[in-house]
């Protein structure tokens, strides 16, 4: 008898276990709301968090900086290290402009070629640097036949 009521709770803790999971995983990416982003400015309004970190990482490796690079950093012993929200450094600002040049960009003009595959990112001109190199590569010599 003791066998079976130890079965049975632990059916009723594994059935609880997966409804849980299942449950968690139905569950839709948490959304930004009014409480965790502030001054979205090109940017969806209704971006995922997970969407939102996955695209300053994208903007982060693709310039090769870090965080600091655009948002200011708040002072020691701040609950968060960055003010996400202030506009107080340029390169936030520039990185928007950026950003609206290449969404138009790939809608005025890539989408024109028919090549919808390709688009233009921030890592197409920058490759890592937070300056684009205007200097094109060297001249390769032409095959000898």
């Amino acid at each position: 008898m003791l066998k079976n009521r130890a079965t049975a709770v632990l059916a009723v803790v594994f059935a609880a276990a997966c409804a849980a999971i299942s449950q968690q995983k139905a569950q839709a990416p948490r959304v930004a709301d009014n409480l965790e982003f502030h001054n979205l400015k090109v940017l969806p309004p209704n971006l995922s968090h997970d969407q939102l970190i996955a695209t300053m990482r994208f903007f982060a490796r693709s310039l090769g900086v870090k965080c600091n690079h655009c948002h200011v950093v708040n002072p020691a012993g701040s609950k968060e290290e960055f003010d996400f929200p202030a506009d107080a450094k340029p390169e936030k600002n520039a990185a928007r402009t950026m950003i609206r040049m290449a969404n138009q960009i790939n809608g005025d003009f890539i989408s024109r070629l028919n090549r919808q595959a390709e688009t233009v990112t921030c890592f197409t001109c920058h490759r890592g640097h937070t300056i684009p190199d205007s200097t094109p590569p060297p001249e390769t010599p032409a095959p000898r036949t």
